[in-house]
């Protein structure tokens, strides 16, 4: 699972009631109450560009930076479920999320455990009947993390160890097939800002064969992604994604365009709304 999410292009780090481990407001400032995100397509016809509406989320946010639900939309601007909830633990993770279906039946449910740290333990993941439990045994000392997945009849679906710096950010993670062998591996590398600039991903021979390089702008956004192919010590870029955004004066996003090989593909616009 953790190796679909980094193919198809997150791992959050007593007493009082302090939030010490919330990323309040998703991290837009000047603390919003709702965030309203709307993604259009670009489609073109004969070198004319058109924008389609694709679908729009809803954020709503309590005044201590919680993120308590959210709701999606079609194209046509109608539910396309009954939305998402959200709760959170004292120290500000979160511990539960319900995805609801139009009816308001339940979709999908994730609990979560988190180590006194901050970080998650355990994910369970129940839907249609079926759960499967992700298991973090998070070694503080020499900062690794034995990761493994079962689904509902016990299977692995999937087992990888990741390793991590001295700022707790990952700088490798291995995945091992059935027989513990391994099965691909992923290196990370990042700037002083904290920002992953570079992620190479190797065979189960340890060959390197795909290398993602991330540039950042000043405000430590994502503007420009290249894939390179490697093969016979060769290096060849295959892909280029670019990122254009716009801010307001709070320095929040309010839009996000995606250039996918030079060409305008996507775009997000956020109307953010303040106390």
């Amino acid at each position: 699972m953790r190796k679909i999410q980094y193919l198809i292009i997150l791992f959050i780090f007593s007493s009082c009631s302090n939030l010490k481990y919330l990323d309040a407001y998703d991290g837009f400032k000047n603390e919003p109450i709702e965030v309203e995100s709307i993604t259009y397509r670009i489609t073109y016809t004969d070198s004319l560009s058109k924008e389609e509406m694709r679908f729009k989320v809803i954020s709503s946010y309590d005044t201590k930076g919680r993120k308590v639900k959210s709701k999606d939309f079609k194209s046509d601007g109608s539910p396309s479920s009954g939305g998402t909830k959200y709760t959170y633990d004292k120290y500000g993770n979160e511990i539960k999320n319900i995805f609801y279906n139009i009816d308001s039946s339940i979709n999908v449910q994730n609990n979560y455990k988190y180590n006194k740290y901050g970080q998650q333990t355990e994910r369970e993941y129940i839907s249609g009947g079926k759960k499967s439990i992700t298991k973090n045994d998070i070694d503080r000392k020499n900062k690794l993390n034995r990761e493994i997945i079962r689904e509902s009849d016990g299977s692995i679906s999937s087992n990888s160890l990741l390793k991590y710096n001295s700022k707790w950010r990952e700088f490798e993670i291995i995945f091992y097939n059935n027989l513990g062998n391994q099965e691909s591996k992923i290196a990370f590398e990042y700037d002083e800002n904290g920002n992953e600039i570079l992620s190479k991903w190797y065979s189960s021979e340890n060959m390197l064969y795909t290398l993602y390089k991330t540039t950042y702008n000043f405000n430590n956004d994502r503007i420009k992604i290249e894939k390179f192919s490697i093969a016979n010590g060769e290096k060849k870029l295959i892909e280029s994604t670019k990122f254009e955004y716009k801010y307001d004066l709070h320095g929040n996003c309010i839009e996000e365009k995606l250039l996918y090989n030079g060409k305008p593909s996507w775009i997000t616009r956020n109307n953010i709304k303040y106390l």
